[in-house]
């Protein structure tokens, strides 16, 4: 009989829990700039400087050795602001990776198209928070949004490689367009994913009450049926093997996010059980909202970091976390029970 149980027991009554294993996803955040305002989002307010490339060949290098194969997803930021993204790629690919990464689209061309797929990149993420160009125009903050967004969909495709995947934040100002997006998804033979609206990413600290100044939040019960109509679509999509990617017990989650944000879910997180974030100062984190755990400049090898004593402790307040942050699609359970 493994004594496994047992040890977790002890180690939960010490309010510390390990991870099941190596990281099977991992989050490279190798940038904090942006040039879109973004009404969700405050990273474009951030003036941090990256850190070079000889940083994060070597980061690469290390985590290629301690979990892959696994997921590597090289987000922002807007990613393709570093001039040297391309070569990030292919180092991250030839190291065993599964390689994504997340875009506005605006600095796509036909050169940059082809060099990620020769690189060797998988999934492409491309930011598109509506079906019209009033809406997505506004929600981020610079009119062509819309069509740069398009135009980054269409380069990518005409590469063969990678996969290309619309990533919309999931609002009250886009929930009614949410029929014409799945629409535009299956004409271009894409596939969503969604994220529900939640405080803004960036510099400030977590904050219960975000919901009461986000334009994007429903006021009344005509927005908040209008998101709950919306996600039941959704979830029709993906049960019936449509080209939505989440779970459908996460969309069907988000209706109650919607209605009480400030009320526990219920959800349990995964923040830092299986998925692994490092920020653009190379910190190591199992959260966004808690102390880092580690930094790639320590000389003390990743996996031990990844089971350091904070790590242990991390996990430990991820798993009594009440916080909605545990519907995003880096924290949800991977289950598709409805």
């Amino acid at each position: 009989m493994s004594a496994a149980p047992a040890l977790d027991r002890v180690l939960d009554h010490l309010r510390l829990r390990r991870a099941p294993g190596r990281p099977t996803q991992v989050h490279l955040s190798v940038t904090d700039r942006c040039f879109l305002p973004c009404l969700h989002c405050d990273i474009w307010k951030n003036k941090a400087e990256d850190l070079p490339t000889a940083f994060w060949l070597d980061a690469i290098d290390r985590l290629g050795a301690w979990c892959a194969p696994a997921g590597l997803n090289l987000v922002g930021g807007e990613p393709l602001l570093r001039k040297d993204l391309e070569q990030l790629m292919t180092r991250a690919v030839r190291r065993g990776f599964e390689v994504s990464f997340n875009t506005n689209g605006w600095l796509m061309t036909a050169a940059r198209a082809a060099a990620i797929a020769e690189a060797g990149v998988s999934v492409a993420y491309v930011s598109l928070d509506g079906a019209t160009a009033a809406t997505v125009d506004h929600s981020r903050g610079r009119v062509g949004s819309f069509e740069k967004a398009l135009a980054a969909v269409d380069l990518l495709r005409a590469q063969g490689q990678p996969r290309v995947v619309l990533a919309s934040v999931l609002h009250a100002g886009n929930a009614a367009e949410v029929p014409a997006l799945l629409q535009l998804v299956r004409d271009n033979d894409l596939q969503l994913v969604v994220q529900p609206l939640y405080q803004n990413f960036g510099p400030a600290p977590y904050d219960p009450t975000w919901w009461q100044r986000s334009p994007f939040f429903p006021r009344d019960e005509a927005a908040r049926a209008r998101l709950e109509a919306a996600l039941d679509r959704l979830t029709v999509e993906r049960l019936r093997g449509g080209p939505v990617l989440n779970a459908a017990a996460q969309l069907q989650a988000m209706k109650q996010h919607f209605r009480a944000p400030d009320q526990d879910n219920g959800q349990s997180c995964r923040a830092g059980h299986s998925d692994l974030s490092v920020d653009p100062q190379g910190r190591l984190r199992l959260c966004y909202f808690l102390e880092p755990i580690g930094h790639l400049h320590e000389v003390l090898p990743l996996h031990a970091q990844w089971d350091r004593p904070e790590a242990l402790r991390r996990r430990w307040e991820v798993s009594r976390c009440d916080r909605h942050c545990n519907l995003l699609n880096c924290n949800f359970a991977r289950d598709d029970s409805a």
